[in-house]
């Protein structure tokens, strides 16, 4: 299994059996991972999102990583802290979206910014892949201070949402 690593985190990228503990078993998956605390708490919206990402990885089950949610684990503490998901195989552009998540407690102490730049990395060591995009609603100004502290740039634009891009 691959997982991707800095010096505090590890990224670990759920299979369909994880993600679906996740969804309605935290505890569960923190002993299928064998982690020290499950105190994921997901929200409507998330569950949401998290289900549609479970449907496309059954579509495609080989290529689970570029559909599931990667779990972002805090290695002193072993628990976890957020997620980060990719939205599907590079489009012919070589575009990958990322959506991410940090739980309340831990925000603020730049977990996301280690994470996306380790993604980012990863994802342009991989082929066909030329820009990883993000998408943040207009009012979530921590989700912009962390695009920007891990060098992305603002795009694009909608009356709910701006695209910030890595290249």
């Amino acid at each position: 299994m691959i997982e991707l690593r800095t010096k505090r985190l590890t990224l670990i990228p759920l299979n369909a059996a994880h993600l679906k503990l996740l969804m309605e078993h935290q505890k569960g998956l923190a002993v299928e991972l064998s982690l020290s605390k499950s105190e994921v708490f997901l929200d409507e919206e998330l569950r949401q999102a998290l289900k549609f990402r479970l449907s496309k990885l059954l579509e495609d089950e080989r290529n689970y990583i570029w559909y599931t949610n990667w779990l972002i684990v805090l290695k002193d503490e072993n628990c976890t802290v957020g997620g980060i998901m990719i939205k599907g195989l590079p489009n012919e552009k070589g575009e990958v979206v990322i959506g991410y998540y940090t739980l309340v407690p831990y925000q603020g102490n730049g977990y996301m910014t280690e994470t996306i730049e380790t993604m980012k990395n990863w994802l342009f060591s991989q082929p066909d892949v030329k820009y990883v995009i993000a998408d943040t609603e207009k009012d979530n100004i921590a989700s912009h201070k962390v695009l920007e502290k891990a060098g992305a740039e603002l795009f694009k634009e909608t009356e709910e949402l701006y695209f910030w891009r890595f290249f």
